[in-house]
């Protein structure tokens, strides 16, 4: 019994903080590796021959300053040829200068290379999250994952270290290989000495590495926190609120919390990586004494030449050195593979909404759309109640429908499932007997112009704002009428630049901000321009008072024709003209029917328009 508790008790940890560190193969790292580098190569074909070439100049550069010195000194001992010593000098300067600038080159070659990487990652990275099923990133457990997962590659430039430790592994063992020929002529034991003492320092480089993972992945969701807070302080749309209400020492609060707990946190790892530290200290000086006893010792035997004696001594030191660089580069290739890893399994959350493959040219072409929900049941992430359930209904085409029901109903729910922004968790959604699944998502988009109660504005121009990346493509007289025909054109007009004029200042100073009943005819205008058979409104008016939301709705429905229509509002201003009207409470649909027979039941939506017939009647 014990034993399932402590196994249940593992699975529940491991769910709750997907970056534990596990045991981790060899074979394990070799997979993140080869997949990252197959993406970098995508990203920037040039950048690991630019990397591997810049390596072998490097792993050239320490052997003139190993081997030419030799010559020197033997040459002042013995024989004192001017003539050989300006000839060791001028090779030892100019080949050193030689590859110092083809050192230069390369180093400002691939800074310039990474910062494309980076760029091109930051688009390869958004591509993917913006093609993420909304629900998951509306899951906490995966917002935590994806800051888990980007956290190490922006602020510990994991993607940047990966690469550059494993060609530094390349580069170092060419440099070792030519080293070990060079101590091996005096006493291969050295070489045992040296790597010996060096694996133990990169014993303890790991211990204390895996303390410092686990100390960030432990930071990561206090971060996240922190962020949030200190957004706040700088977020204008929330200065209002912050003043009436005088949140400031809330926040400030918030985030003195947040820095002392991560303070807390990164005092405990510090300490005890200090300690591995210090015993990395204690090694290499006795490793030194060891080996300069030994070369000494040779010396006064004449076993070998002061020359010699400098060589060796220069070719131990550089050894030791890049013995520990390559364990180093060794353990922090594997560190970062450990950090991607994380991010390769964020990457591999699929996604539902991607699946389909149908066309919906027919649709398109015959504006022809009947709409099904059939026993359709869904509840958030982690939500143990059902937001909507046994929800069925029948959208024919040309139809117009009003979505009616107090706040938390589920109409907004309803109309998510509908857009495929979520998927049910029982039932289907058909369209033309088809699941709405089935069909190709960016195709399927194309049936749909909807405006959300939280529509979004961009700092775009107002004609980007309603094409989007069509701007060259579509004349300005088409998007001129769009914003006619939402009473927005003659305002805009009046504007120095007309629709070229910018939103916001982010990166136009002379940009604009619309008045809200402005910006919502503009989000309007986006959906009577893409034209769509199926078009949405949900409550994008609610701010508005209930006669100006009336005359939107009408004039809205209007321009429309013989689309299907969907209103959804927890006002009553579109039932009047709308076909059928479906009344929503607590996930369920509870009545369905014309508005005459709905008032004539004298059921929920009698109350509801009895409420509010002093505005429509």
């Amino acid at each position: 019994m014990n034993h399932k508790k402590n196994h249940k008790e593992k699975e529940e940890k491991s769910e709750n903080n997907p970056s534990v560190e596990e045991k981790r193969s060899l074979k394990d790292d070799v997979i993140v590796a080869i997949y990252f580098l197959k993406l970098v190569f995508k990203i920037q074909k040039s950048y690991i021959p630019l990397m591997l070439v810049s390596a072998i100049f490097q792993a050239a550069t320490p052997f003139f300053g190993i081997i030419i010195p030799k010559y020197i000194i033997e040459e002042l001992m013995e024989q004192k040829r001017i003539k050989m010593l300006i000839l060791y000098v001028g090779i030892l300067i100019i080949g050193n200068g030689c590859l110092n600038l083809i050192n230069k080159f390369f180093t400002t070659k691939v800074e310039l290379a990474n910062i494309r990487l980076i760029n091109g990652f930051e688009l390869h990275l958004g591509k993917h999250i913006m093609n993420m099923d909304l629900e998951k990133l509306e899951d906490p457990k995966i917002l935590d994952m994806k800051e888990q997962a980007i956290f190490p590659i922006y602020n510990q430039d994991a993607l940047r270290n990966m690469i550059e430790s494993l060609i530094a592994v390349i580069r170092i063992s060419i440099t070792i290989l030519g080293l070990a020929a060079i101590i091996a002529i005096l006493n291969p034991l050295i070489i045992a000495l040296i790597i010996s003492i060096v694996l133990i320092n990169g014993i303890i480089s790991k211990k204390a590495q895996r303390i410092t993972f686990r100390f960030f992945q432990q930071l990561i969701p206090l971060n996240r926190k922190f962020g949030y807070y200190a957004s706040l302080v700088t977020d204008f749309s929330m200065a209002k609120d912050i003043r009436i209400y005088n949140m400031a020492p809330y926040i400030g609060k918030k985030i003195r919390d947040y820095t002392e707990e991560s303070i807390e946190s990164m005092s405990k790892s510090m300490n005890t990586t200090a300690k591995y530290f210090g015993l990395n200290s204690v090694t290499l000086p006795l490793e030194m004494l060891l080996i300069y006893g030994y070369m000494v010792y040779q010396v006064i035997l004449g076993s070998i030449s002061i020359g010699e004696f400098s060589m060796y001594i220069s070719a131990g030191n550089n050894f030791t050195n890049y013995i520990t660089e390559f364990i180093q580069n060794v353990v922090q290739l594997r560190q970062m593979c450990l950090y991607l890893d994380i991010y390769l399994k964020f990457e591999k959350i699929p996604s539902k909404r991607k699946t389909g493959t149908k066309s919906v040219e027919s649709i398109l072409n015959c504006y022809s759309n009947t709409i099904e929900f059939k026993h359709v049941y869904f509840k958030y992430p982690r939500s143990e109640e059902y937001t909507l359930k046994d929800v069925n209904i029948t959208i024919h085409s040309g139809e117009k429908l009003s979505v009616v029901g107090p706040n938390g109903a589920g109409k907004t729910t309803f109309i998510k499932l509908l857009c495929r922004l979520y998927t049910p968790d029982k039932g289907e959604i058909l369209l033309n007997g088809v699941n709405i699944n089935e069909y190709s998502y960016d195709e399927y988009m194309k049936l749909l112009s909807v405006v959300f109660q939280d529509y979004k504005l961009f700092s775009f121009t107002i004609k980007e704002n309603i094409v989007f990346d069509k701007g060259l493509q579509v004349p300005d007289e088409t998007v001129n009428k769009a914003l006619e025909k939402v009473g927005l054109l003659e305002g805009i007009e009046e504007l120095e630049k007309g629709i070229h004029t910018s939103l916001y200042k982010n990166f136009d100073k002379n940009g604009i901000e619309l008045s809200g009943g402005q910006a919502q005819k503009l989000a309007i205008a986006r959906a009577v321009y893409k034209n769509s058979p199926i078009v949405v409104l949900d409550e994008p008016t609610a701010a508005l008072d209930p006669y100006a939301e009336y005359e939107i709705y009408t004039s809205f429905n209007k321009l429309i024709g013989d689309h299907t229509a969907i209103y959804i509002s927890h006002r009553l201003s579109s039932c009047k003209f709308c076909n059928k009207i479906a009344v929503f409470d607590d996930g369920e649909l509870k009545e369905y029917g014309t508005h005459q027979e709905l008032v004539n039941k004298n059921g929920m939506y009698t109350k509801l328009w009895t409420a509010q017939a002093q505005y429509y009647v």
